[in-house]
């Protein structure tokens, strides 16, 4: 079996950014005023490139930037591997904001193995994600429990699908070894790959309709149901998943209704960071929810947090989140 392996990217010039940025915004402050608060600057870790974290986080910071004369708050969005690696990075005090699956928030959060993840807290609901499985009609695979005839790309180590692929395989009771082979390719490679026939599934966890989905799609790609059996087994497993439905003629006539799991994606920091600073950053982009809902159809889902949402979120919702969602929308 051929394995091919590729190497999560790194947040770059993370040093640069920190030491070229913390005088300007430290310089902003005005002592013993409404503006005298700590971490000003953002680092927002987003994804991979190819991937839907990056324009999402692109569009939060440039609404958090439009309003910095006032706030005082600067965001720069930093492409990373995505959700595990920015759990990670926040729970260490690499980066400031983190962009990542509710799921994965939640079990960094309630685990002791992972340093700092008891002080990750939630800043904002993003939107959902369905998990999808994509086959090529051309392998003859029409079942997921037929997946491992094929070449499986179950994603770059550190994104929220490669855990969420894992997740389904695991349920599955099936091991790497277990396929034709297995690839680990991050968006705009795997795209490339099934469309020239050297994979043939792909998982992702894209908000629907997906331009990606959509030219999986016109390269011959069919999308696979989660069986009720499977599903019950990752459910037990995370208790964040919930069962979606993709509807049929979502993006051709051809295509059937999808029975899926899905989960939120959130926007999360960690308890250390400044409140006033969380809360001019939520205040903001609550400010803007119907501007980002419209900005691209990744956010076309996004919902604003009510307080019946507080007790049911995977890491707690940040003091100065909480003080932005009782004020309410400005």
């Amino acid at each position: 079996m051929k394995i091919i392996r590729t190497r999560c990217l790194l947040l770059p010039v993370i040093g640069l950014l920190l030491g070229l940025f913390t005088t300007c915004a430290t310089a902003q402050a005005q002592p013993g005023g409404m503006d005298d608060f700590h971490d000003k600057l953002m680092l927002l870790g987003t994804g991979p490139e190819g991937g839907s974290f990056g324009p999402i986080g692109n569009t939060f910071c440039e609404a958090i930037n439009a309003a910095r004369s006032t706030s005082h708050v600067r965001c720069v969005p930093v492409l990373s591997a995505g959700s595990v690696f920015n759990v990670y990075a926040v729970a260490n005090g690499s980066l400031q904001l983190g962009m990542g699956q509710e799921a994965l928030l939640g079990t960094a959060y309630g685990s002791s193995e992972v340093k700092g993840g008891a002080q990750l807290r939630t800043v904002a609901v993003m939107h959902n994600s369905p998990i999808a499985v994509i086959v090529r009609k051309a392998s003859g695979i029409t079942e997921l429990k037929h997946i491992r005839r094929g070449v499986v790309n179950i994603g770059n180590q550190g994104a929220g699908y490669h855990a969420n692929a894992l997740a389904v395989l695991k349920a599955m009771n099936l091991q790497e070894s277990d396929f034709a082979g297995v690839t680990f390719l991050q968006p705009l490679a795997f795209v490339q790959a099934f469309c020239d026939g050297k994979v043939d599934v792909i998982f992702n966890n894209l908000v629907h309709p997906s331009a990606q989905y959509r030219q999986l799609r016109a390269c011959g790609g069919e999308f696979l149901d989660i069986p009720p059996d499977i599903m019950k087994q990752m459910v037990q497993e995370n208790t964040w998943l919930r069962p979606m439905t993709v509807p049929a003629a979502t993006y051709d006539a051809d295509q059937k209704e999808v029975k899926t799991l899905g989960l939120r994606n959130v926007l999360f920091t960690h308890a250390g960071i400044d409140e006033e600073a969380i809360f001019r950053v939520a205040t903001l982009l609550a400010s803007q929810h119907k501007k980002l809902q419209a900005s691209q159809s990744n956010l076309s889902s996004m919902v604003l947090l009510e307080e019946d949402d507080v007790s049911r979120l995977a890491a707690p919702l940040h003091p100065g989140s909480l003080r932005a969602l009782r004020r309410g929308v400005p």
